[in-house]
């Protein structure tokens, strides 16, 4: 009889911390709207939809300034602002602008009687731009020109495969890698490029400043060291990259330090035992490629993260021939994981 009583109390004690476990494992994260500077409240509250932000349409639209109309029999919202009239059906990928089709990749559903639809799309149908503060779950919305929210700060802008570009708080704009994605009409300061593979070094695709600066591999390997640039407040330093389809003799990765933030642009790599040093740099953002054909892989790009001990990682340079690929991002298990979208800007 006592062993049953013993059994029951540790059987009890078992399920109870299960329980616990799984219920923390599944309480939603909390995602904040900041609209021209203003933090907007939902009765419904926007919802992580197979690693896409759904947010509830009516009340974004309104306030900015939309009028909403809901059919539902076709289960479909129209907005109208001034000349501009935006439809968007529930289980539909194509929703319209001014009967235009702009295609989403997660379609819009109805959550508690209200109407949730993509972020950016929300954002952008009249016109607007949204900035995504990946360490605060928080969506800042400008509709004209910059508001307040994204004023003074650092962003990241993630074209895709192995190109993003940085902006710093003072406006100096610095692309790395560029190739992929959109993006590239803001007029640089500062091209970074880490190796002269066609997918890396497309150059011609960027706007630049009459004194815009370049560094290649060649700049940075010059006198056969990694050298150090200092280039309107911005500290650039060459870093080791190689492995067997990368000389590291033509390769470099860059630690970026802007606005005090300090960023890891890994390039084309494995692991390197440079990387060793890292942790003790206390480096901000890590950028790692992991698409195991070019690069290291899911797990040595994972180990490599464990090593450097960013603040933040992020993986890039997932799939040949894709700006981005979801299930990479999804199963790259590393320390702070942060999946960044092609296309997505971040505040740093």
């Amino acid at each position: 009889m006592r062993f049953r009583k013993a059994t029951f109390v540790i059987f009890f004690l078992a399920t109870a911390q299960l329980f616990a476990i799984t219920a923390a494992a599944t309480v939603p994260v909390e995602i904040s709207v900041i609209l021209d500077g203003k933090k907007l409240s939902f009765d419904v509250p926007p919802q992580n939809i197979n690693g896409r932000v759904l947010v509830p349409l009516r009340a974004i639209f309104e306030e900015m300034g939309a009028k909403v109309d809901w059919d539902p029999g076709a289960r479909t919202a129209t907005a109208v602002k001034g000349d501009t009239v935006v439809t968007l059906t529930i289980g539909s990928t194509n929703p319209t602008v001014n009967g235009k089709v702009v295609e989403i990749d997660q379609p819009g559903i109805i959550a508690e009687d209200r109407t949730l639809a993509p972020l950016r799309f929300v954002a952008e149908a009249f016109g607007g731009s949204v900035i995504w503060d990946g360490p605060t779950n928080t969506a800042n919305i400008t509709l004209n020109g910059e508001s307040a929210s994204s004023e003074q700060k650092t962003l990241l802008l993630y074209q895709g495969h192995g190109s993003f570009r940085i902006t710093a708080k003072d406006g100096t704009v610095i692309y790395v890698d560029p190739y992929a994605g959109e993006g590239y009409d803001k007029p640089a300061d500062l091209i970074l490029v880490t190796h002269q593979h066609g997918d890396h070094n497309q150059i011609n695709l960027v706007t630049k400043k009459t004194d815009c600066e370049i560094i290649t591999n060649v700049e940075a390997l010059e006198g056969g060291k990694h050298n150090t640039f200092d280039i309107k407040g911005v500290t650039i330093e060459a870093v080791a990259a190689s492995n067997g389809n990368h000389d590291s003799k033509v390769c470099v990765g860059y630690i970026i330090t802007v606005d005090g933030i300090k960023i890891y642009a890994a390039g084309d790599t494995s692991k390197t035992g440079d990387m060793a040093a890292f942790a003790a740099r206390n480096l901000d953002y890590a950028l790692l490629p992991c698409d195991g054909i070019y690069n290291m892989g899911l797990a040595e790009a994972a180990e490599c993260a464990g090593i450097i001990k960013a603040k933040y990682t992020i993986p890039v340079h997932m799939k040949p021939g894709e700006l981005f690929d979801r299930e990479s991002a999804e199963k790259f298990d590393a320390p702070n994981k942060l999946i960044v979208e092609a296309g997505t800007e971040i505040t740093l």
